[in-house]
């Protein structure tokens, strides 16, 4: 079966950066950001992605196969709440960046519930930390 994971950037309270944040530019476009995990994934999922050929497709794919997600807008979130109602995430990588108290819309509120294993983590000069989470079977 495929594995889908999730790549989030958002704040210390839990919320998603405020556009046009220097960091959050950081993240969609430095190779160790998004780009990064980008090129790991087979598929990329976008907002809107229909969620019931998600889990068909996910399935029906090989192991070697990895969609990807990549969530820090309002569009994210909806995605990322979707995705976590199916139970369909096998790995979270957030950015958390050093900032809080900018944004309204949460998206810790949407985050998956059940048993997760932090198996790396890594905090760069800017001061963002990546925390990378694996579910750990039940």
């Amino acid at each position: 079966m495929a594995k889908l994971q999730v790549v989030i950037a958002m704040t210390l309270d839990g919320a998603v950066p405020p556009e046009g944040e220097p960091l959050l530019e950081w993240v969609k476009s430095d190779r160790k950001g998004f780009p990064h995990w980008r090129k790991r994934s087979t598929m990329h999922l976008f907002p809107g992605y229909p969620l019931v050929e998600l889990i068909c497709e996910k399935d029906t794919s090989g192991p070697s196969t990895v969609f990807h997600a990549e969530i820090y807008d309002e569009k994210g979130v909806e995605l990322l709440r979707g995705l976590s109602v199916y139970r369909l995430i096998d790995e979270l990588v957030i950015f958390l960046f050093p900032s809080a108290g900018v944004s309204r819309l949460s998206v810790s509120a949407h985050l998956p519930s059940g048993n997760w294993r932090l198996v790396k983590s890594k905090t760069f000069r800017n001061g963002v930390c990546r925390l990378n989470y694996c579910r750990m079977l039940q």
